[in-house]
């Protein structure tokens, strides 16, 4: 996952070590210096809990304490108490460092982070009080982390209902596990992850380098997750990005060039070698992630190239007729804001984009919001999903299902395997929730896709066209998602061939449905006339 605590270098350019007292020696400080700022916390604080013992109320010890109890998983609670007793020792301001403002800076953070928003509001409002204006970027930050405050007293009066469940075991582990993508049918589940892997370790701690691991449902559970292999996973960061509803087409991310996107293909059951995506998606700037529309003909991806609105942005491509990308054109202010967007997923339909964002308000870190696309092609003020699927960390990683009954989603919380773990959200029953997925094959006589074919579905009763579909080159696989409790009348027609029509029945689903949603038909073989 993402980490929203960082350690506020920005405060000042006066090395830590110039004020780390006379009790304590410069050669004792900068090793633990060192690993903090490489984010290994672990064993920072095991460096930190030695020199206590010599050096029991050392206040620039209670503050790396804090520092570190922060950025490691289920341990933010603890941080609260030595970052107080740094506060009590700086004091709220000083002009010598800026040991006072990191103090207090990093409690107020520990007091958001465990739903204290009304201490953690005060103290950011002192901060903004004292600071001196010239210090911009601090007022910046707090400006930010006041907003935040605001933001999740709102969101928390008015909670979301749903359900929420950690996949278990076969999928998480005390490691990071974060975003998953899934076919279709609910039947494929890919992840990135950082436990052990193909990729080298990365610390001491045996935390690896991520890679993508793949798992299978199979007799109502998941089957362990497996590494994905040496064609997709390196010695670096592979990350999952997005996949085809048929499950036969990855977009990945490698941090290579300062990070490019990737399609792989699913073939005889491996992934092939993955092929970089071309201009204008990658650039000589950072792109981290990327999402199909259903059809593959819209992309959106992220970028921190400068012609965007500052940090990380959205971007939106469409396929041309010769098979090339369009030129790239930002989502405006409704959706990018001066902070980082990321993991944008747009629905079946093409109509709401969900995505993560530090701005807008959030109500601490990346949030998920959704937009809406008017009947101009417009996307409407992104809307804050919600709490308690938002939290005051970072939650990012959104994935519905085709039927938007279900969502996978990353996330740190409480009772969890450590780190991030996937979780899947169920919604309860609603009438714009009440959706089906209905998939099925159509193959010609030599056994190949019906890659000509054209679906049509009407209403049976009414006879109300509801849509038109087509299947996957690649597979012959179609996908279709209609209300439920309704009976259509399905015709398949192909240049040449003999024209075919069979009726679907759709019951009514239940309150909540856990998973596997998928209805498959008969596969449908395409015969000539």
């Amino acid at each position: 996952m993402i980490k929203n605590l960082l350690l506020i270098l920005i405060c000042s350019s006066i090395s830590i070590m110039d004020i780390a007292g006379k009790k304590l020696r410069k050669k004792d400080i900068l090793p633990i210096e060192i690993l903090i700022s490489n984010n290994r916390y672990d064993e920072a604080l095991n460096d930190i809990k030695k020199l206590q013992i010599k050096h029991p109320q050392d206040a620039y010890l209670f503050l790396m304490q804090g520092i570190c109890l922060l950025n490691l998983n289920h341990e933010t609670k603890n941080a609260i108490l030595p970052l107080s007793r740094a506060k009590e020792q700086f004091g709220l301001y000083s002009s010598k460092n800026d040991n006072a403002i990191k103090a207090n800076f990093h409690l107020a953070q520990a007091y958001h982070l465990n739903y204290e928003f009304d201490k953690a509001l005060n103290l950011f409002e002192q901060l903004k009080d004292t600071v001196p204006p010239k210090r911009e970027k601090i007022h910046q930050l707090l400006k930010q982390h006041i907003s935040y405050c605001h933001s999740a007293t709102k969101l928390k009066q008015a909670p979301v209902d749903f359900r929420i469940t950690n996949l278990g075991q076969a999928i998480n582990s005390e490691n990071d596990e974060h975003s998953p993508v899934i076919s279709g049918d609910e039947n494929l589940l890919m992840f990135t992850s950082n436990k052990h892997g193909l990729g080298k370790e990365t610390t001491r701690n045996t935390v690896f380098s991520e890679d993508i691991y793949t798992s299978i449902w199979r007799d109502g559970k998941w089957l362990p997750a497996k590494n994905a292999g040496k064609t997709v996973n390196t010695n670096e960061y592979d990350a999952t990005c997005s996949l085809s509803s048929d499950g036969q087409t990855m977009i990945m991310y490698r941090n290579d060039n300062n990070g490019d996107l990737y399609l792989s293909h699913l073939k005889n059951d491996k992934w092939s070698q993955p092929e970089k995506l071309p201009k204008p998606i990658n650039t000589s700037y950072e792109e981290s992630h990327a999402s199909f529309s259903l059809d593959g003909n819209t992309l959106l991806f992220v970028s921190d190239r400068p012609d965007g609105m500052g940090g990380k942005d959205i971007f939106v491509t469409n396929k041309l007729p010769n098979g090339t990308w369009s030129k790239a054109m930002l989502l405006g202010e409704n959706i990018n804001t001066t902070k980082n967007e990321e993991s944008p997923f747009l629905s079946h339909d093409g109509q709401t984009l969900f995505f993560a964002s530090e701005g807008h308000n959030s109500m601490g870190g990346y949030d998920i919001f959704k937009s809406e696309k008017d009947s101009t092609g417009q996307w409407s003020k992104a809307m804050n999903i919600g709490y308690p699927i938002n939290t005051p960390g970072d939650d990012l990683f959104f994935l519905p299902t085709l039927d938007g009954q279900r969502v996978y989603f990353a996330s740190e919380r409480s009772g969890g395997f450590g780190g991030s773990d996937i979780y899947i959200i169920e919604f309860p029953a609603s009438d714009e929730r009440s959706l089906a997925v209905i998939s099925g094959f159509l193959f010609t006589e030599s056994g190949q896709p019906s890659v000509s074919s054209k679906i049509t579905i009407t209403s049976t009763d009414s006879n109300e066209y509801i849509g038109t579909y087509k299947p996957q080159a690649s597979s012959g696989k179609y996908t279709m998602i209609l209300p439920t409790g309704v009976s259509y009348t399905m015709t398949i027609d192909t240049p040449g061939m003999v024209s075919q029509s069979k009726e679907i029945e759709i019951p009514y689903r239940s309150n909540y449905k856990t998973r596997a949603s998928a209805t498959y038909l008969d596969p449908v073989l395409i015969k000539k006339q």
